[in-house]
């Protein structure tokens, strides 16, 4: 029996590109994770202060936050493939997080098991078919498995110190306490002020808050108010697709204290109304 699923993740940016060999691009960060590859000629690339050259074949894998900044080098221009994406699969985020070893030749064992879907991913990024449903759901298929085999990999390679480890659980069960957290706020309508904040589960652990947010976004790279927002986020979608739901019902659900203050924060999050949102599947 496949286990329950409940994930999203967004994909920002894939773009296949060629740069002449003046090209530079500033240093950088956000907020999201980053898969480089280098398709022809040669990039310097620099990530938190470490320089890396990039080859054909070569990828650089980053974490949110990471600051990073790159050019051509070798006189040659050069082609990339660049693509963004955010996951809150818990497991799969922590992987992400957990991996140090950003720089991954072209003849390494993760290289292998990512190129295919890679290279099937910069085929549909050039015919530019997107619109089309088929094409859209060959990408998000396309994008799972490079996921699978991203994950397949780091597990593999995984040989955590017991220090690290105690931090990815405690990291962990305080993620599990805030997705039960949203699931009983919405199961239950209650009311913001008996949300279960950040700060209370941080007291009920026996930490100070700086080193929940410190050990939380060592493990995940985000702050654990950060994650409650994309965990809000989610649940507010999932609402907005059950038709016999008002709006209305959906801000009390997730404990707000009345729909214009849910309707503000859902455009704050999404650029667009809960209203809109809802109209692109029910209209």
């Amino acid at each position: 029996m496949l286990p329950d699923m409940d994930s999203t993740f967004r994909v920002f940016a894939a773009h296949w590109r060629t740069v002449d060999q003046d090209w530079t691009y500033p240093q950088h960060t956000h907020p999201m994770f980053e898969v480089n590859l280098v398709l022809a000629g040669t990039q310097e690339m620099v990530v938190n202060r470490k320089t890396y050259i990039q080859k054909p074949g070569d990828i650089l894998l980053l974490n949110p936050g990471d600051i990073h900044e790159s050019k051509v080098v070798g006189g040659e221009d050069m082609a990339y493939y660049c693509l963004h994406f955010d996951v809150d699969e818990r497991a799969f985020r922590e992987l992400l997080c957990r991996n140090s070893i950003c720089y991954q030749p072209a003849d390494c064992n993760l290289t292998h098991a990512v190129r295919p879907a890679l290279d099937k991913l910069i085929t549909l990024t050039l015919e530019e078919t997107s619109v089309r449903v088929e094409s859209r759901m060959r990408a998000l298929s396309t994008l799972f498995e490079l996921f699978a085999a991203i994950s397949d990999h780091l597990s593999k390679q995984e040989s955590n110190s017991k220090s690290t480890a105690h931090m990815s659980q405690i990291a962990s069960d305080i993620a599990a306490r805030l997705e039960c957290t949203v699931n009983e706020t919405a199961d239950t309508s209650l009311g913001r002020s008996d949300f279960d904040s950040v700060a209370s589960i941080a007291k009920e652990m026996g930490y100070s808050m700086s080193s929940v947010n410190r050990m939380f976004n060592h493990v995940f790279g985000m702050s654990p108010r950060q994650y409650l927002s994309t965990l809000m986020l989610k649940k507010a979608k999932l609402l907005l697709m059950e038709p016999e739901l008002t709006i209305e019902s959906i801000s009390v659900k997730l404990g707000y204290k009345d729909i214009a203050h849910f309707s503000r924060q859902f455009k704050r999050w999404t650029g667009e109304s809960p209203g809109k949102f809802r109209d692109r599947f029910y209209k």
